[in-house]
């Protein structure tokens, strides 16, 4: 039994390290990097901003591959080619020489994301722990920390002398490393409480066999709120990332207190889904989804204006904070409405249709190429932020008809 909980402990460790890796190397680093990139290849932020986009669509369209990829050659098989797809789309971005070339880049990290990120992520530890909130408080904690150390490793390497290619290829080395780490962790040999053969699922958990069907979950109200709040979350994620570097230059900052608020706005993220985990033991994902939206709203609308002291400690107070809630939130909400049954395969369809939030950094790009500034695209999230809070607000659990559902832990 030692033994067993050190191999569940061990998948924990490496999943989440890669998780890291992941947050650092893609969304949360690539926002610093962009101006050098533009600068170097001439391009309009238009142009800057439909990577970013791209980035997002791969990660998100591809999301059912993961969750087939599972049931068919298990966790480890869907890992190592995750890790393959994050190595050669680092290796691209290192490479890269042409906006098109930096396209083809940002498209590749996004499938490796989709391959190597939450959907595995989420369902492998759901599957092992029991106490699943706190298990998914510690995997999302872990990657807000990457958003923490992304921005922090760029600033590094160009006081180390090294320019944007070869930060891309650092990245390139760490994710074979730790990709190929984690892939083998989640080899649990015969006899243990999970295998990778079979999706890493654990038959010991009562949730695992009780719960909604796929087709009827997607014939309610319910699941479309949820996926909107998820959507609209990365949305603000994406947007903000892609831009807050830029947008609070051009308001006045130096870069070095741009860098310094981005990764402080990431490390009350960590915090936050730390927070998360441990209050979704107490209280319900709909009030932890709904802290998330509201706090997401003002850290647009803050980001938006952009000036002042008291601006900004707001908007990295409530950026860390939604976003930390956020993961832990709407995650912890699918499953309560609908089980686990067919937890893999909702949450990859709520992954896939959350896709549409990678228009924000193309809209955003526009808008700035029009405007002159990023802050109109804020102020449009916010008011998208805030419709679902009052969407969420008056949701309540869906009515089984077919198969009974594992009833909520918390009826808010």
């Amino acid at each position: 039994m030692v033994s067993e909980r050190l191999k569940s402990f061990a998948v924990l460790a490496m999943l989440s390290l890669l998780y890291f890796l992941l947050m650092a190397g893609t969304f949360n680093s690539l926002g610093l990097v962009l101006p050098a990139m533009v600068e170097a290849f001439g391009m309009s932020w238009a142009q800057a901003g439909f990577g970013f986009t791209l980035l997002g669509i791969a990660c998100g369209i591809m999301s059912l591959g993961p969750a087939l990829l599972i049931r068919r050659i298990g966790v480890t098989g869907t890992l190592l080619l995750g890790t393959a797809l994050l190595v050669t789309g680092f290796l691209a971005m290192y490479l890269a020489q042409s906006t098109t070339s930096y396209y083809v880049g940002t498209t590749l990290l996004g499938l490796g994301f989709c391959f190597c990120g939450t959907v595995p992520g989420v369902h492998v530890l759901s599957s092992l722990f029991a106490r699943r909130s706190a298990v998914l408080g510690v995997y999302f904690t872990v990657g807000s920390l990457g958003s923490v150390a992304g921005p922090l490793f760029y600033w590094a390497a160009t006081d180390l002398g090294l320019d944007w290619r070869g930060y891309w290829l650092s990245f390139a080395f760490g994710s074979l490393v730790i990709g190929v780490l984690a892939a083998l962790s989640t080899r649990v040999s015969p006899g243990t409480t999970s295998s990778a053969s079979d999706g890493m699922e654990a038959p010991d958990l009562p949730t695992a066999i009780h719960g909604w069907l796929v087709r009827p979950a997607l014939s309610t109200v319910q699941f479309w709120v949820i996926v909107f709040a998820y959507t609209a979350c990365l949305a603000i994620n994406t947007t903000t990332h892609s831009f807050s570097y830029q947008h609070l230059l051009e308001n006045g900052l130096s870069a070095e207190k741009v860098t310094q608020l981005i990764s402080l706005s990431a490390l009350i993220g960590a915090g936050g889904a730390a927070l998360a985990g441990w209050m979704g033991e107490i209280f319900s994902p709909r009030s932890l989804t709904m802290l998330s939206l509201g706090c997401l709203a003002i850290s647009a609308i803050t980001l938006g204006i952009g000036q002042g002291e008291i601006v900004l400690g707001i908007w990295v107070l409530t950026l860390g904070v939604g976003l930390g809630f956020s993961y832990v939130g709407t995650a912890m909400l699918l499953q309560e409405y609908f089980g686990q049954r067919a937890s893999l395969e909702l949450y990859s369809i709520m992954t896939a249709i959350s896709t549409s939030a990678a228009i924000g950094p193309a809209f955003g790009g526009y808008m700035r190429d029009m405007s002159g500034s990023f802050a109109g695209t804020f102020y449009v999230l916010a008011a998208i932020a805030l419709a679902l809070l009052g969407a969420v607000l008056v949701l309540r659990p869906p009515a089984q008809t077919t198969e009974p559902a594992l009833k909520p832990a918390h009826q808010a």
